[in-house]
C-alpha cells in the first residue's frame, strides 16, 4: 500500500533515535510489531499511516516530540482518547504526538474545579469527581477522550444546565507550536483560550481546568420506542415540550432500528425483550435524562411516556457514572462511523419528516438520527465567548452513520451527506456552520464547521503555530 510505503520512507529518513533520547515515553514506528495496532484509532474508517507515533509521559515529552516535528517539517496530529470521528488524532507521513498516558485528575472539591491531564477519558474525570458529589459536562461515552471532545464544544447530558464541555473551562496549558509553553485563560492569552472552546487542535494542551457543579444525587434516564407512523406527531408535542424545557431536562428524541433488547439500564441485560416483529424496524425513541431531583422527573416526563402506541418504554433511576457509560457498547472501537450535523432554527414539520424519511432509508442498521437540544445554559452563553456556532438554534440533527462492512462506505457516507444537504435546503437551519464534534470528515473545511468565525481562528493559529506544524481540518 503507498501510504505504508510513504511513512516506511519517512520515518526511515528521521533521526528518530535522537527523540526516543529525549523522550521518557516510547515510539512506535512502522517497522515496530505494536504498530498496526497502535496506529488505529476508534473510527474503523479512518486508515492513515503515521511516519512514528510518540508516547508522551510528561509536558517535556510533549515539548520534545513539538519541537523534533517542527526541525523537520513533520505534520503533527495530536491524540488522546482517539475518538475522533474525522480521524483528526492521527495524520499519515506525519507524527502522532499521543498522550494517552498522561491520564491524570485532581479534584480540588473546595474550589469546585478538577485539572485533567490531556490522556483522561470522561469516565476517569466522572468517577473522580462524583466521588466528591461533583460533575461538569462531558460526552456520553466513557471512553471518550477530555481533550478531543472539549475542544470540539463537548455536548452532555449536563449541557442544558451547565453548558458545553468547552463552556466550562477555566484554563489550558498548552505547547504551541513554536515550542513554547503557554497558559490561557480569560485573563491570560485570552486569544487562545477563545480559540480554544470549540476551535479544535490549538496545540497540544496538556492540562485542562474545569469549573465543577454540585450533582449529589441519582439522576433519572427515560426511553419510549414508538412507530416510524407516530414520528411526526410524536415529535409535535415533543417540539411544544421543548420551548418551555427546564434546564434540569435534557431530551434528545433518536431515530433508530429496533435491536433485539432493550437495554437502556445500561448493559444489565434485566429489560424486556421487544415485540417479535419490531425488530429491525425502523423507530422514533424519545429520549431523556433528568439531571435534577429524582423525584420531580416522572411528573416532568409524563408528557413523553405512557402513548398507546410505544411498543417499549423504560424509566430508570441510577447513579451519574452509570448513565454516562450506558451507551459505551453502541460505540465499539473498530466500527466505521461517519457523523454530519445542522443546527435547526425550528424543529418543523418539513425537518420532521424529512429526518423520518432519512431514518428509513439509512443504507445500515447501525446508524440514529439524532436530536439534540440547545437550551438552558448552551443559549445564553454569548456568540463570541468562542469560534461554536449554533447557540441560537433550537435544535441540533446529528446524523451519525455507522456500519461494519467496508464495502457499503459510499453508500453510508453518501446517505449522511444528502441528509444534511437536504436539511440545509429547508430554509429553516439556523445558519452556517456544525458542531465541530459532528463535523464529518476531513474534507470540511473551517469555514464550513466555524462560519463567521473561521478567519478569526485561522489568525490565531497562525500566530500561535506559524509554520503549521499542527494538522487542522482541510484549510
Amino acid at each position: 500500500m503507498a501510504a505504508n510505503r510513504r511513512a516506511r520512507a519517512v520515518a526511515a529518513a528521521l533521526p528518530l533515535d535522537v527523540l526516543a533520547e529525549r523522550l521518557a515515553g516510547s515510539i512506535v514506528t512502522p517497522t515496530d510489531e505494536r504498530y498496526p495496532e497502535a496506529r488505529r484509532v476508534w473510527n474503523g474508517m479512518i486508515n492513515e499511516y503515521p511516519a512514528a507515533i510518540a508516547y508522551c509521559e510528561s509536558v517535556d515529552d510533549v515539548l520534545a516530540a513539538v519541537s523534533f516535528a517542527g526541525e523537520r517539517d513533520l505534520a503533527v496530529a495530536v491524540r488522546s482518547g482517539g475518538h475522533s470521528v474525522s480521524g483528526a488524532s492521527v495524520v499519515s507521513a506525519g507524527l502522532v504526538v499521543d498522550c494517552s498516558r498522561m491520564a491524570w485528575v485532581r479534584v480540588a472539591p473546595d474550589e469546585r474545579t478538577a485539572r485533567v491531564g490531556p490522556g483522561a477519558t470522561w469516565g476517569t474525570v466522572d468517577r473522580a469527581t462524583q466521588s466528591f458529589g461533583l460533575a461538569t459536562p462531558g460526552g456520553v461515552v466513557s471512553d471518550t477522550g477530555v481533550a478531543g471532545l472539549t475542544l470540539g464544544g463537548g455536548t452532555g447530558y449536563l449541557s442544558p444546565k451547565h453548558g458545553f464541555a468547552s463552556d466550562n473551562l477555566r484554563s489550558i496549558d498548552v505547547v504551541t507550536g513554536r515550542g513554547e509553553r503557554v497558559t490561557a485563560s480569560r485573563e491570560h492569552n485570552e486569544d487562545l483560550f477563545w480559540a480554544a472552546r470549540g476551535g479544535g487542535t490549538v496545540g497540544v494542551v496538556t492540562a485542562f481546568e474545569f469549573d465543577l457543579h454540585p450533582l449529589d444525587h441519582d439522576v433519572v434516564y427515560f426511553e419510549s420506542w414508538l412507530p416510524l407512523d407516530r414520528a411526526v406527531d410524536a415529535l409535535g408535542e415533543y417540539r411544544a415540550y421543548q420551548r418551555d424545557a427546564p434546564a434540569e431536562s435534557c431530551v434528545s428524541p433518536y431515530f433508530a432500528r429496533v435491536p433485539e433488547r432493550i437495554d437502556a439500564a445500561g448493559g444489565s441485560g434485566d429489560a424486556p425483550a421487544f415485540p417479535g416483529q419490531r425488530r429491525g424496524d425502523p423507530a422514533l425513541v424519545l429520549s431523556g435524562v433528568y439531571t435534577g431531583d429524582p423525584d420531580a422527573a416522572r411528573s416532568e416526563f409524563d408528557p413523553l411516556l405512557g402513548r398507546p402506541s410505544a411498543f417499549a418504554e423504560t424509566v430508570e433511576t441510577m447513579p451519574y457514572v452509570d448513565l454516562q457509560s450506558m451507551m459505551d457498547e453502541d460505540f465499539p472501537a473498530g466500527r466505521r462511523y461517519y457523523w454530519k450535523s445542522v443546527p435547526l432554527a425550528d424543529l418543523s414539520d418539513d425537518a420532521i419528516a424529512m429526518l423520518r424519511d432519512a431514518a428509513e432509508c439509512a443504507p445500515s442498521e447501525l446508524s440514529t438520527v439524532v436530536i439534540w437540544p440547545m437550551h438552558g445554559a448552551v443559549e445564553r452563553v454569548s456568540d463570541s465567548a468562542g469560534p461554536l456556532v449554533g447557540r441560537d438554534a433550537a435544535v441540533v440533527a446529528n446524523v451519525e452513520a455507522a456500519w461494519d462492512d467496508p464495502a457499503s462506505t459510499s453508500a453510508n457516507v453518501q446517505w449522511v451527506r444528502e441528509t444534511c444537504r437536504r436539511l440545509r435546503g429547508l430554509g429553516s437551519t439556523a445558519g452556517p456552520g456544525a458542531l465541530p464534534n459532528f463535523a464529518g470528515g476531513r474534507e470540511s473545511d473551517a469555514d464550513e464547521v466555524y462560519a463567521g468565525h473561521a478567519a478569526r481562528l485561522r489568525e490565531i493559529r497562525g500566530r500561535y503555530d506559524p509554520d503549521g506544524v499542527f494538522a487542522y481540518e482541510r484549510d
